[in-house]
């Protein structure tokens, strides 16, 4: 009540915004102290958060639908990613505190006004108890083991978890720190140019908007993974953070499931809708019982494909590029001769059909900075990928190679070079074999592809198998035992995902 009395005693300089919540994360805030998603705390832009002069100070802050619902909080942080100057982050604390104890609606509009300085006061108010419903959103089939594994089971069904906001506002958590991160994989695309070849941005999903591009998952992971799927938002498993997205597993200690993400675009795509897709980035999981992936698939898996772009186990430095159908689709020797920077993984893989084989059409990349820890040292790079009606074809560019045109946003395919992987139209008509396809980013745990090389030395380019070096005998033991082996090593670090159509 004594915060109250004094922010009354001030002159009003109401501002009005947005505010958003941001989990604390264990933390250093702009301002050199640690919070709690427990405190009563409030980030506000570089307009208002000046050079640190005001930190402390108390900030009342009110719904504008109702300004009897107010909070008095305290300022803790700079929020470089809340958009224009007017808007705010507060804690869990707050929000619940401000919006009847639920998260859900992911966004508040507010008015806030700056009180009285106190470096020794913070408020630490207990917010009101929630209990978040899930709710529905479009199934997902699982994906299907690479060709180094036994054959998968079928594709199971699991029900998603809707994304908390459903306005067009940013939704949920804004990261908080001000820490520097890695270095990122490639030059920051900062214009947008004219495609000689007809290519228009349709969507640049950097920071918040890829966050809300995508619905959550909720269930265990694929072919038998030991991941428990969660709406990696809510969970502050999904966040911003100096410019990057970063995608993280829980790190506790010893779970009977280890929480991690699959995140599944709200839009599908198909072949007629002429799609060019740029994935910028930084770091990917590398961690022994890890199952990362970038990917495209349809509800009814195998017959509408599946395409990946991204995907491997564990400590692999070597990227699989594959695609997957119902029967009909095939490669023939002279497609396969063509490629010179992959090698099929299969030498009997040349029909995609999931049914009879489900890792044939799988593609291991002969550089070993393309995947994993070989990829995390080289700084990262830049997958892409053309799906439209004149076929399917991949690419990989490493930070130093990565063509200017995708750095001005203004890609020409075809001058890109060879692909590192591509599916002949005349035996598998992505129109035919690929359709409503769902963008997935994933980090599945231990499953079928994991556990099947987690004693084979050499695979994927990693020199030792992850039962030697861990100790383990499996990769459900190691990922379920072990949290703290997947901090930071096994998080997705993205510069910005960018699609294009013609």
């Amino acid at each position: 009540m004594n915060h109250h009395a004094r922010v009354a005693e001030q002159k009003r300089s109401d501002v009005s915004g947005i505010a958003y919540y941001g989990f604390q994360n264990n933390t250093e805030n702009a301002c050199g102290t640690m919070s709690s998603d427990d405190d009563m705390i409030i980030g506000v832009s570089s307009d208002y958060f000046a050079d640190g002069s005001k930190c402390f100070q108390h900030i009342q802050i009110a719904l504008q639908s109702d300004p009897s619902k107010s909070v008095d909080v305290t300022l803790t942080d700079l929020c470089t990613e809340c958009g224009p100057s007017g808007n705010v982050y507060v804690s869990p604390a707050a929000f619940k505190a401000l919006n009847n104890g639920d998260l859900d609606v992911g966004v508040l509009d507010v008015t806030w006004s700056l009180g009285s300085s106190s470096s020794s006061d913070s408020s630490s108010e207990s917010a009101p108890s929630s209990t978040e419903e899930d709710t529905p959103a479009p199934t997902t089939t699982a994906k299907a083991a690479p060709a180094t594994v036994e054959k998968a089971a079928a594709a199971t069904t699991t029900t998603s978890k809707a994304v908390a906001a459903t306005t067009s506002k940013a939704a949920a958590k804004v990261e908080t720190s001000t820490k520097t991160t890695a270095t990122t994989s490639t030059k920051q695309a900062t214009s947008t140019g004219t495609s000689n070849e007809g290519w228009k941005l349709s969507s640049k999903l950097e920071g918040q908007d890829f966050l809300n591009f995508f619905n959550y998952d909720s269930g265990t992971g694929d072919n038998g993974g030991s991941a428990n799927y969660v709406n990696g938002v809510k969970e502050g498993l999904a966040y911003v953070s100096n410019g990057q997205v970063i995608l993280a597993v829980d790190d506790a200690e010893s779970v009977s499931a280890r929480n991690s993400l699959r995140m599944v675009s709200k839009t599908t795509f198909n072949a007629g809708d002429q799609n060019l897709f740029v994935f910028d980035i930084a770091h990917m999981p590398a961690v022994c019982g890890t199952w990362p992936a970038v990917w495209l698939t349809g509800a009814n898996w195998p017959y509408q494909g599946e395409i990946d772009v991204v995907e491997g186990v564990s400590l692999y430095n070597k990227n699989i590029y594959s695609v997957h159908t119902g029967s009909g689709c095939s490669f023939q020797q002279s497609d396969i001769s063509a490629l010179t920077k992959v090698q099929l993984l299969e030498a009997t893989g040349l029909s995609c059909d999931a049914n009879s084989d489900p890792g044939a059409c799988g593609f291991s990349d002969t550089s070993s900075t393309t995947f994993g820890p070989g990829f995390n040292k080289a700084g990262g790079g830049v997958f892409a990928l053309q799906y439209d009606t004149s076929g399917i074809q991949m690419w990989f560019f490493a930070p130093d190679s990565v063509p200017s045109d995708i750095t001005s946003l203004a890609p020409n395919p075809s001058t890109w070079g060879s692909p590192r992987m591509a599916v002949p139209k005349s035996t598998c008509n992505p129109s035919t074999f690929f359709k409503d396809l769902m963008l997935i980013v994933d980090t599945n745990l231990a499953g079928s592809f994991t556990e099947g090389v987690w004693a084979v030395d050499g695979a994927g380019g990693q020199a030792t198998s992850c039962k030697t070096q861990t100790g383990v005998d499996s990769a459900a033991a190691y990922v379920t035992g072990h949290g703290s082996a997947f901090g930071e090593d096994a998080q997705w670090k993205i510069n910005g995902f960018y699609i294009y159509n013609q």
